[in-house]
């Protein structure tokens, strides 16, 4: 944070020293006139005297100023997290309510505080240690000296501006905290200091910069930065609540426009229980009184309609009056966020999968039925002969489609000797499955060994069928387990007993799927079925023959299966060579991939890449 030192800021930034009052220019017109009066002679005392008569009496009416430790912990985290910090805040909350404080401590407090937040500019837990002072420090007026009260100050108001030489992209929620929300709370609690005062410019340049450099233009951060999306819209909400008090407000135009849109997108990354996705488990929480907040400052009637549906709490009679039919576009892709949300829609019980894949690591979490099937890094070992092969570079989207069937991502990596790793994920609305495949391509033969791995949520079981390669996953409930989705390894033979290498079971990682071949490439690809109604129904799916110019073609050119659950069927399909036309179950294909459903014998596409 910011050094004590006149030397360590340009002086035409900041005021170096408040000089105990005495600094010519310092203070406001709104500030009482018999302290602006006792500046001019230089001398503290009485400046001190009066000024500290008039902070008692401005806290005694303004209840608006009060302060609350509750909102600075806003999406943090549980308390034994941040001890530290928790435990200081809630000591200077609870100091306007003390009659009698020990001056000395407090003294000692702040000064070792800021001696150790000097060496700490970019850690959170400071930058809210920082505000919370700068709440209390009209309080602190009738417990710490003259001289420890303004150099607590300087410190506040040093802090700011050297904060202002943060990147926004190298400490991201720092920099919104000191740049920005610092700055409207010295502008708010101390107005009648023309360099507080003049704060609120910066902090609207401040929240701007955040705003623009670490969202995609439509809300929502970069992967690598996503544990960091309700912290900082937890600080641009508390900016929000303090610019009620200017004019002008705290968000320029295209910030508010960009705050606004970051409301939806953390609604849209919210577990059924109201945690944000791809969290760690044992979240911070559902987040009530944040989107509460954030929502009252939302001019957009839509995403208070899209957070009744995807956050808990809402009554039955308000969801009732809700057609997802009407509601805004519930899935979201950004290439440059590196991050999609497949959802069939907003309710918070529906099917939702979320994907990060910054850099070489794919993080998924996948919802269902109002429960987490699974969560974290989605991982696979493939290998070359024997050979472990290594990504070279890094995860790029190269498909996204969301229309009225499915949400599809494709997205792909490079390997070492010269093979390329493509992953889809497809989610399908009104059929009600996830389709999820691997696929290696490269251009000579050899042996290939796949070992992929989704891991499942604590409390998730895995219950392997007895004779056939699916399984069920369930989540416990009082007294029973609920079946939540069926998972059909639809690279490998339906029973057991086929010799055909390969393994879909549970490990101490999650739900590994194994398989291995010999040919140019591979493709693992699992079925999960995502309908608690089609849990008891009879099921079956079969590899199926692909050929070209009337000659079968093996696993490395192209695969297909066919699903059959109950009455309703699917096909799936796959090209792994140079596209041809090639049949398929008497229908003939020159696409990549095709994805779709038999209605009275005909296949219906859901999905079709050229």
């Amino acid at each position: 944070m910011a050094s004590t030192s006149p030397a360590a800021t340009a002086p035409d930034r900041r005021i170096d020293d408040f000089a105990q009052g005495t600094t010519r220019g310092i203070w406001h017109k709104s500030a009482p006139s018999d302290v602006r009066q006792a500046a001019r002679s230089g001398d503290p005392r009485p400046v001190w005297s009066g000024w500290t008569t008039h902070l008692a009496q401005r806290q005694n009416k303004d209840n608006s100023a009060a302060f609350s430790v509750e909102s600075l912990l806003w999406a943090v985290g549980q308390a034994e997290q941040i001890p530290g910090t928790f435990r200081l805040l809630k000591r200077l909350a609870n100091l306007a309510q003390r009659r009698r404080a020990d001056a000395e401590e407090w003294e000692e407090t702040a000064s070792r505080w800021t001696a150790e937040a000097m060496n700490e500019a970019r850690d959170p837990g400071r930058a809210l240690e920082a505000i919370a002072w700068c709440r209390a420090i009209p309080r602190l007026a009738a417990v710490l000296s003259c001289r420890a009260w303004w150099d607590l100050l300087t410190f506040l108001v040093d802090t700011v501006w050297e904060a202002q030489d943060i990147s926004p992209n190298d400490a991201p929620l720092a920099h919104q905290l000191l740049a920005g929300e610092l700055a409207f709370e010295l502008a708010r609690r101390l107005p009648e200091l023309t360099p507080c005062r003049d704060l609120v410019k910066q902090g609207r340049k401040a929240v701007a910069l955040g705003l623009k450099e670490l969202l995609d233009g439509n809300g929502l951060p970069q992967a690598d930065i996503m544990e960091l999306q309700r912290p900082l819209l937890a600080c641009w909400t508390r900016c929000g609540l303090l610019g009620r008090h200017w004019k002008k407000g705290c968000f320029q135009r295209e910030a508010k426009e960009q705050y606004e849109w970051a409301i939806r997108q953390a609604v849209r990354w919210t577990r059924p229980d109201g945690a944000q996705a791809l969290a760690p488990h044992g979240p911070e929480g559902a987040c009530e009184a944040l989107f509460r907040a954030a929502l009252k400052l939302d001019n957009d009637e839509e995403d208070r309609d899209v957070a009744t549906l995807a956050l808990p709490g809402a009554k039955k009679s308000q969801i009732a009056k809700l057609s997802r039919y009407t509601m805004p576009e519930a899935a979201y892709s950004s290439e440059w966020s590196s991050a999609a949300a497949l959802r069939t829609d907003w309710h918070r019980t529906s099917p939702s999968l979320w994907v990060h894949y910054s850099g070489q690591t794919v993080r998924s979490e996948l919802a269902a039925s109002g429960r987490v099937l699974w969560s974290g890094p989605w991982q696979a070992q493939i290998r070359r002969d024997g050979r472990v092969l290594e990504p070279t570079s890094d995860w790029d989207e190269v498909c996204w489609v969301s229309d009225e069937d499915v949400d599809y991502l494709e997205i792909e990596i490079e390997l070492t000797e010269g093979l390329l790793w493509q992953r889809q994920m497809l989610l399908a609305r009104e059929d009600g499955f996830l389709w999820l495949a691997d696929c290696i391509l490269g251009d000579e033969p050899a042996r290939l060994e796949y070992a992929g791995c989704l891991p499942l949520a604590p409390g998730v079981t895995w219950t392997p069928a007895a004779q056939t390669r699916e399984g069920i996953l369930t989540v416990p409930k009082p007294r029973s387990k609920k079946p939540i989705a069926q998972v059909l390894p639809l690279t490998l033979p339906e029973w057991q007993n086929d010799p055909h290498p390969g393994t879909l079971t549970r490990t101490d990682s999650g739900l590994e799927l194994r398989q291995a071949a010999d040919g140019r490439s591979l493709c693992a690809a699992c079925f999960i079925d995502l309908d608690p109604r089609r849990m008891a129904r009879k099921l079956t799916w079969r590899r199926l023959t692909v050929a070209e110019s009337l000659e079968v073609q093996p696993d490395d050119v192209a695969v297909g299966q066919r699903v059959q659950i109950g009455q309703e069927q699917w096909l799936l399909y796959r090209s792994l060579a140079i596209r041809a036309n090639r049949t398929l179950l008497g229908h003939n294909l020159s696409t990549e991939t095709l994805v779709g459903r038999f209605d009275a014998g005909e296949v219906e596409p859901l999905l079709e890449v050229e």
